[in-house]
């Protein structure tokens, strides 16, 4: 089953959960089981929350909830949601109550026109759909629930326009694309240099060449970037006490494993820039992704340019800027600019693909996948690796993630 996590956003842009996208590995067959297609999820549930590290919004259907196989999940972080109109049998609805009483959360999918919800519903969150509702019904609904107690949590936002629309009725939860950073929150800019060196000189040396006596200045002239990979490098690479400073990492390991773990630092102070730890995780999620899948490609790009094309996929989310701009300050190879602006060389097509599976825009994903000629399947396993390295890489945990 090809899975996909969307991140669930407050009002304040903080990731406070995922909601769980999914599709049959063979996509021909998608909806023709939906309660089997259901159950292959339920399977994944345990994997999935270990990875995501957050509450999970997962869809099930009504046979789903009836048949009890949920119930093993007690203790799993996930809210289950279900259609409103699933509500409408009986029997579902009673399974529903009694799963309420044990403690389980679930989320329904659809604005309630029929009877009104048990009062063990209070609370809990109605997902509505900004691309199939009119501005005007959108806001109503979105305010007849605030009224009645529940959470609108409205997804397809997939724009600043939609998610400014979406905010200014109130809604507490939103999840949609990654979108260009609004006026009103600032850049670190003394932390977006360091992002603008670094990927500069990740790009140098991105065909694979051996790094250079000009690695040991360009560190040493960034104070900032010394610092964050002394901190990166910590008691992973030389034990509990860690190199004293870059010149000591640097005799002790080498300049290309510095240089290695230049990628995870830059990706944190993307981060950073950002003030949005998830764009920092993102980046060297796409990173990995793209090392792991790239290597499919005819004439593969090297291991490293593949990973530099991930960090770049995240920069105008996070410096505020347009790609094209961004380009301009950036020393790139041709296939590192295409990646930015055209997308149209394997490693951009590439990371067109990576787009469309992070959204689950999933007859996309599998058309995007037939053209460059890898398995969706093979995109998808590498995707949901890259949330183990990525994660294991940053030193996250569920604390960070709050």
């Amino acid at each position: 089953m090809l899975t996909s996590l969307m991140p669930i956003r407050d009002r304040r842009d903080r990731v406070i959960g995922y909601a769980v996208s999914t599709c049959p590995a063979d996509p021909r067959r998608s909806g023709s089981d939906p309660d089997g297609d259901a159950r292959r999820l339920v399977d994944m549930v345990g994997a999935l929350t270990r990875l995501a590290g957050r509450s999970l919004v997962v869809p099930i259907t009504s046979t789903i909830v009836r048949e009890g196989a949920i119930t093993r999940f007690a203790s799993a972080d996930a809210v289950w949601l279900l259609a409103t109109e699933s509500l409408d049998d009986p029997a579902t609805r009673r399974a529903v109550d009694r799963l309420l009483g044990a403690g389980f959360h679930f989320a329904l999918q659809g604005f309630p026109d029929g009877d009104p919800l048990p009062p063990s519903l209070v609370g809990s969150t109605i997902v509505l759909d900004a691309a199939h509702t009119p501005p005007i019904a959108l806001e109503s609904r979105v305010r007849v629930l605030l009224d009645a107690g529940l959470r609108p949590l409205v997804r397809g936002v997939d724009d600043r326009l939609t998610r400014h629309r979406v905010l200014q009725t109130g809604v507490p939860l939103y999840s949609g694309r990654l979108l260009a950073r609004g006026a009103g929150v600032p850049v670190d800019r003394t932390t977006e240099e360091s992002v603008i060196r670094a990927l500069t000189m990740l790009a140098a040396f991105a065909d694979g060449r051996p790094t250079d006596s000009s690695f040991d200045t360009f560190v040493h002239d960034d104070p900032h970037l010394a610092a964050s990979l002394l901190r990166a490098m910590g008691s992973a690479s030389l034990g509990v006490r860690g190199p004293r400073s870059v010149t000591h990492a640097i005799t002790m390991l080498g300049r290309d494993a510095i240089m290695d773990r230049l990628v995870s630092v830059a990706a944190r102070l993307i981060g950073d820039a950002a003030q949005d730890a998830e764009l920092g995780f993102i980046a060297l999620r796409r990173a990995r992704a793209c090392e792991r899948v790239g290597s499919a490609l005819d004439n593969a790009p090297h291991p490293r340019m593949r990973l530099i094309a991930g960090l770049l996929s995240t920069l105008e989310f996070a410096l505020g800027a347009s790609a094209p701009i961004l380009a301009e300050r950036l020393a790139l190879p041709n296939a590192l600019r295409d990646t930015m602006i055209d997308r149209q060389q394997p490693l951009g097509q590439l990371l067109e693909v990576i787009d469309a599976l992070e959204q689950g825009w999933w007859d996309d994903f599998v058309s995007r996948c037939g053209r460059i000629g890898i398995a969706p399947a093979v995109v998808a396993d590498a995707w949901l690796a890259s949330w183990r390295t990525a994660r294991d890489e940053l030193g996250i945990t569920r604390n960070d993630l709050s």
